[in-house]
């Protein structure tokens, strides 16, 4: 079998980023985004505190790789990461998949992470610090959570997802040699069968929904053919 296959991926070949070590919880490689068989470019990390259900999802997508496969070819290329981040919030805010999905609901939210990203420079700033650097990020809240990004580095962008934590001063670190931490071996390959096998036997590497039972109003506000809806300018 080739050892690159469908479900396979190089190494990591980038710096990646998590949680300062402060952080008491589980860690876990959370997914990767790319072509199989080719360099990622995009790597996302967990963090879920210790004994309950808030947490952090952070990921790193680095610069050139990322542009390259996601921005367009002329344009702000902020809006991909953006939508990189408001698409996480959707997908993290979801509630279990027992709960009824309204007719129309998900293309909507989809739609609507479309716009926001657009008009990233409205959304709201507070300060990170990344690796012992102050910088600012640009935030989007949504349905009792949070996405963010910032392009303070010159090889990557940097964005994190929240539920039941704060945006302001978040402080994330090179990963590095404690990648072990998180379960990865930094010179073997990703492989997405090996990640699927590991969620299954650590149940506690995944961040709950802040609603799991109902969906928000944020959401609601959505389906197609209801009187209101959010307001296009991010909160």
């Amino acid at each position: 079998m080739d050892p690159m296959g469908e479900q396979v991926s190089p190494p990591v070949d980038f710096p990646i980023y998590g949680l300062d070590w402060g952080w008491r919880g589980p860690r876990w490689l959370d997914f990767f985004e790319g072509r199989p068989g080719e360099p990622v470019w995009a790597l996302w990390l967990g963090h879920r505190e210790e004994g309950g259900e808030h947490g952090v999802r952070v990921g790193t997508l680095p610069r050139d790789r990322y542009d390259s496969a996601l921005s367009p070819r002329s344009g702000d290329p902020l809006v991909a990461v953006a939508f990189s981040a408001a698409f996480g919030l959707i997908n993290l805010t979801l509630p279990d998949g027992s709960v009824p999905r309204p007719d129309g609901l998900i293309p909507a939210m989809v739609e609507h992470a479309e716009e926001q990203a657009k008009r990233h420079a409205q959304w709201p700033r507070v300060a990170w610090d990344i690796g012992g650097r102050w910088a600012q990020a640009s935030i989007w809240s949504f349905a009792g959570a949070w996405a963010g990004f910032t392009d303070l580095l010159d090889d990557a962008y940097l964005v994190a997802i929240g539920i039941g934590v704060q945006p302001e001063g978040m402080r994330l670190v090179p990963v590095g040699s404690n990648a072990k931490n998180y379960g990865i071996d930094l010179a073997a390959p990703l492989d997405a069968t090996e990640l699927a096998r590991q969620r299954h036997v650590r149940p506690d590497t995944w961040l709950p929904p802040p609603r799991r039972d109902a969906f928000h109003a944020d959401q609601l506000a959505l389906v197609p053919g209801t009187r209101q809806r959010p307001s296009p300018v991010p909160r």
